[in-house]
Formats: C-alpha cells, sequence, structure tokens
C-alpha cells in the first residue's frame, strides 16, 4: 500500500509493535504502528535511523523481519486509540524536513477523527477524537 493510495481506504484497526525489554527494564516502547485496512493489507510507520519517517508495506499478523529477536517484540492495543474501525481515510497530509524527507503524517478519517504519526529519537503517535474537534 503507497501513502497517496491511503485516501479511500477504510482502517479497520491500528496495532502498535512495542519492543518488550529485558526484566531489569519493564518500559515497553512503541517503535512501529500498522494500519491495517479493509482493501489491501497494511501499511507500517516507523521512524528509521535518521529519524525520518519509514513507511513500509504491514506484515500482520506476523512481526516484520527488523523485529529481532521475534521473541523481543509484540503486537498490542496502542491505548490512546480506540479500538476497532476508524473508518475511511480522506485526506494523508505529509510533513517533510528542510531536506524534504518525510517526517510526519496526519490521516484525517470521515467522522472528524485524526491520527498523527511523527518519526524522531522515537515514533510519536497522536489520536484526536471526532468528539474533540
Amino acid at each position: 500500500m503507497r501513502l497517496d493510495s491511503l485516501a479511500d481506504c477504510t482502517v479497520v484497526a491500528v496495532k502498535g509493535i512495542y519492543y518488550l525489554p529485558e526484566v531489569s527494564d519493564p518500559a515497553e516502547s512503541l517503535e512501529a504502528i500498522e494500519l491495517i485496512s479493509e482493501e489491501s493489507g497494511a501499511l507500517g510507520l516507523t521512524s528509521g535511523t535518521d529519524w525520518t519517517l519509514r513507511i513500509e508495506k504491514g506484515t500482520w499478523p506476523e512481526l516484520p523481519p527488523w523485529c529481532y529477536p521475534p521473541d523481543a517484540w509484540a503486537y498490542r492495543d496502542i491505548p490512546e486509540l480506540p479500538p476497532g474501525t476508524l473508518g475511511k481515510i480522506l485526506v494523508a497530509e505529509r510533513k517533510a524536513n528542510e531536506y524534504g524527507d518525510l517526517v510526519q503524517i496526519e490521516l484525517h478519517f470521515e467522522g472528524g477523527a485524526r491520527i498523527t504519526a511523527s518519526s524522531g529519537e522515537s515514533l510519536t503517535v497522536t489520536f484526536v477524537s471526532a468528539d474533540k474537534e
């Protein structure tokens, strides 16, 4: 799924890919999200090592190959996002840095909800519900 083909896709779920640290450090880390589409599989969003936003074909329900070792990673629900279908994507707004590299995407859904994914040292995901407009 390409970024420019997101318009009119219906997102039925958003799953976080979390790194599960050693027992001595219990804080889980959100490293990527996958937008699971009714029409065309999944789309993965994560921060690249150069702090740009990487967009790749999703692998749901399998973990991406970069999740190594696999037992140190897991798909989880993202607490800030509502479970279930968000609906059809109406607009996918891109934001680039001063070099033209993609660093943020904001998805606008029918009904008014929005998800923003921003790259950096770590991936940041924010959600605005339709009733908070």
